[in-house]
């Protein structure tokens, strides 16, 4: 018995830009979209994109843009939310500040005590 490492002729058949055995991949595949996600952690997906036209089947190319489509917004925002900053916006009402100052609070409060 032989095993094949079908992520490594996936890669390859996209760095040569060998259609055929893209698209049998492709087709005959149940995983493409764990073939294609994997791809994308190490390699640009507009390669893949790019060689998406050549292919025959028209079913198949709309398949493979859905899912091209698919992994480009997840890391889109995985990116987006690595780089969110939390942040708190504090809206200071100064004339709501000196009225309370007259109502409420009065100057000697806030003067220092003498120490004796």
């Amino acid at each position: 018995m032989m095993l094949i490492n079908i992520n490594s002729i996936f890669k390859d058949a996209i760095l040569e830009e060998n259609v055929n055995t893209l698209e049998k991949i492709l087709s005959s595949s149940d995983t493409r979209i764990e073939l294609i996600e994997e791809f994308s952690k190490h390699y640009d997906i507009d390669m893949l994109i790019k060689i998406i036209p050549k292919f025959k089947s028209k079913g198949l190319i709309s398949n493979i843009e859905e899912y091209c489509d698919l992994i480009l917004n997840r890391n889109i925002k995985k990116k987006s939310s690595d780089s969110f900053k939390s942040s708190v916006i504090r809206y200071v009402h100064k004339q709501n500040i000196e009225e309370n100052k007259i109502k409420h609070l009065k100057e000697n409060t806030f003067e220092k005590k003498k120490v004796s």
